[in-house]
């Protein structure tokens, strides 16, 4: 037997455009044309190159032991012309995973790739030095060894005590200038030194210094640590009262430490991050509502001159926010019936208003999280295995 014919027993003959492909996906049979397949060659079914292990010579079909219900989507992508929908019935996970097989590129799925990379740290490039790359993983991935996850550990242990020591400070005395007892003030150094080696170390085994200084992680960790040495040099310096409280107060920033080695932390930074539209959004809807709302009430206070409920509309701006967001505090109200009137559609007004862009970032949280769930998952599934 010739090569030929070899050839033409494992694999189908060249089809023509308007023929029909039968595909058969764990028993439930689909047809379409070749000219439908063939509108993306990049595909594993656009492509027949990439799909002839999948032939079956005897059924004449190609055969996928998949998913049957998410095929309808995958198929409604050739059919319409690159238009991907993930079916309701089935999970998101399992629906990129076919998405994945068949090799099918569209923003959906490029989207959810940038969030595992961001996630799970993939993208990053690895240290070539040996010694370095496993100081880094040892510093920056506490999945990577067991010692890395005490090193993580005792990080944790760390930030937490470096949080509560200006809340055991703050209930002493009000003292701005003093750092408190010696002992708070030895175990606040020893964080801080902690935080510094551990900064230290990081990057100077970090695989690309610019990139270093590019993550967000990387940012909260500096953020951090510079407080205290601005505390040190502004006391050195008798700096004036109010710079000194500026600087303390941004030593609660330490907190977003926690984010390195918490999940949940990391979901809701990208989050942020990825939901700057939104966010911008929020602001302007409700900037503009604070200022119709603040000029309403008063022009509306303003027609009875026995009140002085407003003095002048950026003093009204303070009783505007703290309506639109139903928050209330009560050290500002109107009193005129007209004025009431303005505050009750104010505060149906700002629910409406809020309510929208929320449920955006919230849409993009739950987004963020599944797939923090999902690598969570196929890490515990490695680790069985």
């Amino acid at each position: 037997m010739t090569s030929k014919n070899c050839l033409s027993i494992i694999r189908p003959q060249r089809r023509p455009f308007n023929e029909r492909i039968r595909i058969n996906v764990s028993g439930t049979m689909f047809e379409t044309l070749e000219e439908t397949l063939s509108r993306f060659p990049d595909t594993l079914l656009g492509c027949p190159t990439k799909r002839i292990k999948y032939f079956d010579k005897k059924q004449d079909e190609y055969f996928f032991n998949r998913n049957r219900l998410a095929f309808d989507a995958i198929l409604f992508y050739y059919q319409s012309y690159g238009r991907l929908v993930r079916p309701d019935v089935v999970p998101e996970n399992v629906f990129f995973e076919e998405v994945r097989f068949f090799q099918i590129h569209s923003n959906l799925i490029s989207t959810r790739e940038k969030i595992e990379r961001a996630l799970s740290g993939n993208d990053e490039e690895l240290p070539n030095n040996f010694i370095q790359r496993n100081i880094w993983l040892l510093f920056s991935h506490p999945e990577s060894s067991y010692a890395a996850k005490v090193l993580a550990v005792l990080s944790v242990i760390i930030i937490l005590l470096s949080v509560a020591i200006p809340c055991l400070e703050s209930s002493e005395q009000d003292n701005i200038v003093s750092d408190g007892s010696g002992i708070l003030l030895s175990l606040e150094m020893g964080c801080y030194i902690w935080f510094t080696v551990e900064l230290v170390v990081r990057f100077c085994s970090s695989p690309s210094k610019l990139r270093f200084f590019r993550s967000t992680l990387n940012v909260v960790d500096i953020i951090s640590v510079l407080p205290y040495y601005i505390l040190l040099t502004m006391q050195g310096a008798r700096a004036p009262l109010s710079a000194l409280r500026a600087a303390r107060t941004l030593r609660v920033l330490r907190i977003f430490k926690l984010s390195r080695y918490s999940s949940g932390m990391r979901a809701l930074l990208f989050t942020f991050s990825t939901s700057m539209k939104e966010l911008g959004m929020f602001m302007i809807f409700i900037s503009v509502s604070m200022v119709l709302s603040a000029s309403a009430a008063f022009y509306a206070e303003s027609f009875y001159q026995e009140t002085n409920a407003f003095t002048s509309i950026p003093d009204a701006l303070w009783w505007a926010v703290n309506t639109i967001t139903t928050v209330g505090y009560g050290d500002q109200y109107p009193l005129t019936v007209l004025g009431k009137v303005v505050g009750c559609f104010s505060t149906v007004f700002g629910v409406l208003v809020i309510t929208l862009p929320v449920f955006l970032f919230v849409t993009n949280f739950k987004k963020v999280m599944n797939v923090s769930m999902t690598i969570v998952s196929a890490e515990k599934e490695r680790k069985k295995s």
